[in-house]
């Protein structure tokens, strides 16, 4: 096949999800992964892919009970394996390109393409832009994370081929575009993303007297910033700027804490200010009451709110997901899923002290996977971490152990010394990050 059906093939997927909309980007990745599958695959993605399939057979467990909801069930089936497929698509792909860094490229030329969209339709509908955040966001998108991906890629990868373009002024200009898309969105979490990404793409959330000074330093600003929050109030306060900031300051309580709301009452308007909480509290209490601490309730599971509630325009009492991650993944996998999550999350940021490689590639894609481990575990805490519609960590993880790969193979020790793998690699590859993690 011709290079071009690769990179349509690339574009298609990224699309999809931005759509987000998981069985269409479930299907768009399964038919991408056949188009594009090679017999050979990195034993580091391998291991990787190993991670998730274990969390499918872990909530698969409830296959043969009678009681179980089989459309729930197949439902949790497709969220849980789609990653798997994400992984696939974005590493086969890049394989498949004459130059790997193309993958980057096209990343980033989608979230210019979505840029230009956003500020197109806020310049169209300029006469009803609303004074108020929220109110804007309903119009014009509460998000992009293709975008918060294109803006990551723009400031941490040097190497990126259209920085090296004749077009330079063009180049600027798209830039300042997306920039400028990007905080129309009045998102928190996609700021958090592109900062945590940053910072761990350039090596200051590693383990050593760089990361202790980065730390440090990320403290006394956050307390700064804290301090700011707790005597600031939204709610004698007007305009756009401010309704940010007193998201900003809700973020917390919205996520984890109850405050003083009574649960009993069901009082929906106290509740809806700390929902992702509530969700939680929710999932905790059923399990506990069920008993399902190690393996969870298993795909096909749902949690009993109290009432019927208006959810993605339809009314509905029992959810099938949560807003938080650790809260969905603790009652279909349980203690054991959570684990593994863990375990997946640690992998990735094990390649913080890989070696550094003659080939930028390799040291590209080790830096990527880093960065990735962070957007997961900040996703995970508003959203459904990896199984959300739109994520594009796996995607990108996917393209980050292809630009890792010089060869077909990789050695043993994941320094690409041109070795091949062997019988039991995945358990030496292992073994070798834990040690270095732990020196």
């Amino acid at each position: 096949m011709g290079q071009w059906i690769y990179k349509l093939c690339l574009i298609i997927l990224i699309w999809s999800l931005q759509k987000a909309n998981v069985e269409l980007s479930f299907v768009v990745s399964v038919l991408i992964t056949a188009v594009t599958f090679r017999k050979r695959l990195s034993s580091l993605a391998a291991l990787f892919i190993v991670f998730l399939l274990s969390m499918v057979l872990v909530g698969s467990v409830t296959v043969f009970n009678p009681e179980n909801d089989y459309y729930f069930f197949t439902k949790d089936l497709i969220y849980f394996l789609r990653p798997v497929f994400l992984v696939l698509a974005g590493y086969f792909i890049t394989m498949r390109l004459d130059n790997k860094r193309e993958f980057l490229n096209i990343l980033v030329l989608m979230g210019f393409y979505f840029a230009l969209m956003h500020l197109f339709k806020i310049v169209v509908n300029y006469s009803i832009i609303p004074l108020d955040t929220n109110r804007m966001r309903t119009f014009f998108g509460r998000y992009n994370h293709v975008e918060t991906i294109a803006l990551v890629l723009i400031i941490c990868v040097k190497e990126l081929p259209m920085k090296r373009s004749r077009f330079k002024f063009f180049y600027q200009i798209m830039v300042a575009c997306l920039v400028l898309s990007f905080i129309l969105y009045f998102s928190r979490t996609m700021i958090m993303v592109v900062f945590a990404m940053s910072l761990a793409y350039y090596g200051y959330f590693r383990l050593n007297q760089r990361g202790a000074v980065a730390l440090s330093i990320l403290l006394v600003l956050g307390s700064a910033f804290a301090l700011f929050l707790s005597t600031y109030q939204p709610e004698s306060e007007a305009g756009q700027g401010m309704d940010f900031l007193g998201k900003i300051k809700n973020s917390f309580s919205e996520s984890f804490t109850l405050g003083n709301v009574d649960i009993t009452s069901k009082d929906r308007r106290e509740l809806w200010k700390h929902w992702r909480a509530y969700e939680a509290s929710v999932v905790y209490k059923e399990v506990a009451d069920n008993g399902q601490y190690l393996l969870g309730e298993g795909f096909g599971s749902t949690i009993d709110i109290g009432f019927e509630a208006k959810l993605d325009g339809e009314m509905t009492q029992h959810l099938s997901l949560t807003h938080n991650g650790f809260a969905y993944l603790y009652m279909k996998n349980g203690i054991m899923g959570l684990f593994i999550y863990f375990l997946m999350t640690l992998y990735l940021y094990s390649f913080a002290y890989s070696r550094k490689n003659k080939d930028p590639k390799v040291n590209i894609g080790n830096n990527i996977l880093v960065a990735c481990t962070f957007y997961i575990l900040i996703s995970s805490f508003v959203v459904t971490g990896i199984f959300k519609p739109y994520d594009m960590a796996t995607l990108l993880i996917g393209g980050a152990f292809a630009l890792k790969q010089t060869n077909y193979f990789e050695d043993r020790n994941t320094r690409n010394e041109g070795e091949k793998v062997k019988t039991g690699a995945l358990k030496r590859i292992w073994r070798n990050k834990f040690h270095s993690l732990a020196r």
